[in-house]
């Protein structure tokens, strides 16, 4: 009888990813475990945490990573790893697994391998490095030697590699296309628009969302004397982000990123009219997406044009939906990662 695979996805949870390729992974009948070492500010599910000692106990925390790291290696066949983050300092533990014959994969979702430098230097107006905070920067390790040096390990011994186009500057095209991923039956859409027409904007960073030219242009439509209720959420959990999303109409995601984030892949499952700044370019990689392509030069305007009309939000909240059951549902997209990761077509 032939062994069935068993795969670990982790360490980082960002997105709640490492949970829905797991997830979706055990739907088709894969072995698979989302390990985390932290828990997500979100509150993103996984199926196992590892436990570490006291921060302050650095020296018994880098024996119990390897304990760790040896562990999983006798356990698991795969390992899918995002974010750059692996267990090992030096992605060690990659160069070791690929002398096993062990498949990886990284997946990089956005500010861990975006070039600042290019955007900062670059022509277009509005870019996410051009409007990121110094305290953000810090908080993500926004080091590009750093990333361009652990990039450089990581590309040469995982055995696939996935990101988006517009991040992967410093890749090359050594990687696969990333779609996002969602459990599509835990989302129910709710077609039907409020009697007074709802915005919502749920940034996890005010600057990388580009949070103050929405402010500006709901101000903008108030001194218009528009009649609209918008609601700014910040720092709640996930299971709370979505309830807000439900009840609202319109969710404005990112400004300055120039493509759409999970939130909004989110946004249209629950049948949501969604709102972006798209650059122009990137509709080679998906051309028929429903999102409405703003950015903060008309915003105000176009964001006018869908409250004064509720038959297109109802429009758009089904194309959304209809749109990510083509593109992003999880179990079909797990299987995508692990069959590259995997050396199939």
């Amino acid at each position: 009888m032939k062994k069935k695979i068993k795969v670990l996805c982790g360490y980082a949870n960002t997105g709640g990813i490492a949970y829905k390729i797991a997830e979706g992974l055990r739907k088709s009948g894969v072995k698979a475990d989302a390990v985390v070492i932290d828990e997500h500010t979100f509150s993103y599910g996984y199926h196992k945490k590892l436990k570490f000692a006291d921060p302050k106990f650095s020296f018994v925390n880098r024996l119990i990573k390897y304990y760790y790291f040896i562990k999983h290696t006798l356990k698991y066949d795969i390992f899918i790893f995002n974010t750059r983050s692996t267990m090992l300092s030096r992605k060690g533990d990659l160069k070791f697994l690929k002398l096993l014959g062990k498949k990886t994969a990284m997946i990089y979702v956005g500010c861990d391998i975006r070039d600042k430098e290019y955007y900062l230097n670059s022509n277009e107006k509005y870019t996410v490095c051009k409007n990121c905070s110094d305290e953000y920067q810090k908080k993500i390790r926004c080091i590009m030697t750093e990333k361009i040096n652990e990039t450089k390990i990581i590309q040469k011994n995982a055995s696939h590699t996935f990101s988006h186009p517009f991040d992967a500057n410093i890749l090359g095209n050594k990687y696969s296309y990333l779609y996002l991923l969602l459990e599509l039956d835990k989302y129910i859409p709710k077609y039907d628009v409020n009697n007074k027409v709802k915005i919502v904007h749920i940034p996890s960073d005010d600057g990388i969302k580009g949070t103050k030219y929405i402010l500006e242009a709901v101000e903008k439509l108030k001194g218009e004397n528009i009649s609209f209720d918008f609601k700014l959420i910040r720092n709640i959990p996930h299971n709370k982000v979505i309830e807000e999303i439900q009840n609202a109409d319109i969710l404005i995601d990112q400004m300055v990123a120039g493509w759409y984030g999970l939130i909004s892949v989110e946004s249209m499952a629950l049948g949501k009219t969604t709102v972006c700044y798209l650059r122009k370019d990137l509709y080679n990689y998906i051309p028929d997406i429903p999102i409405i392509n703003l950015n903060p030069d008309n915003l105000a305007q176009g964001l006018k044009e869908l409250i004064h009309n509720k038959q297109k939000l109802i429009e758009y909240g089904n194309a959304g939906r209809k749109f990510v059951e083509k593109y992003h549902d999880y179990v079909k997209n797990a299987n995508y990662i692990l069959n590259l990761t995997l050396g199939k077509d």
